[in-house]
């Protein structure tokens, strides 16, 4: 049996912080490639209840 490790909301925070300063990161390189790139949000409710947030990406080549 595995057992399930929680995070601490110190840990959730630092890597929602951390995945955010990568897409900024990859945004801004996309960027300098004259690669346009949109992001489509939407929220789902999961079986318990709680909202889910999901991000779509839109990658466009600009000529």
């Amino acid at each position: 049996m595995v057992k399930e490790q929680t995070m601490t909301d110190e840990q959730i925070a630092k890597a929602v912080r951390d995945a955010v300063a990568a897409l900024n990161q990859a945004l801004a390189e996309a960027a300098r490639h004259n690669v346009a790139v949109t992001l489509r949000t939407t929220a789902h409710q999961t079986a318990t209840g709680a909202e889910q947030v999901v991000v779509e990406p839109r990658i466009f080549k600009l000529l």
